[in-house]
């Protein structure tokens, strides 16, 4: 069993083509990706942002070929109650939540929370850009957060171990 991160797919989100953010076939990049790379016996954690609009279509194409557990950190797209993504091919919903794997505490969230001590925040909303960093971050934000950008893995999901050993960047 691997622990697989992934967020910010964005699915049916045409703005982002547009805009020049992601190429035309990241959708299928990123279904194909999750296809290929998740097993059977697998924990799938999603942190936020599923899609924009088509909700029930997009939630499936995400959750439909994986058997595995499947978690969904609500990011600020994910507007539906926690029952309406249960009933959509999710095993748990939250808005964030904090566990302990391969000796780490971590906070898994959609945006970058406050921490302290020695836990450490994963989450996603950044993308690879700075246009939803808010003013002030910097007195905050520090070497224990960890942004995953799915434009930095070439829309490919990540496994937690090897994303807790990279050198944070």
């Amino acid at each position: 069993m691997n622990i697989w991160l992934i967020t910010d797919t964005h699915l049916g989100h045409k703005m982002l083509i547009e805009k020049g953010y992601r190429p035309a076939d990241f959708e299928d990049k990123i279904l194909i990706n999750l296809n290929r790379t998740l097993k059977p016996n697998d924990v799938l954690i999603h942190l936020g942002d599923v899609c924009i609009g088509n909700d029930a279509h997009n939630n499936k194409l995400i959750t439909k070929y994986h058997n595995g557990t499947k978690i969904l950190v609500k990011g600020n797209h994910d507007k539906k109650s926690n029952k309406w993504y249960l009933e959509h091919g999710w095993d748990f919903v939250c808005e964030k939540f904090i566990d302990t794997y391969f000796g780490q505490k971590i906070i898994f969230s959609h945006e970058p929370q406050f921490i302290g001590g020695e836990t450490i925040n994963i989450h996603g909303h950044w993308h690879d850009n700075d246009h939803r960093k808010e003013p002030g971050f910097e007195e905050w934000y520090c070497d224990q957060h960890r942004l995953l950008a799915l434009e930095a893995t070439d829309y490919k999901p990540v496994e937690l171990r090897k994303f807790l050993n990279q050198k944070n960047k």
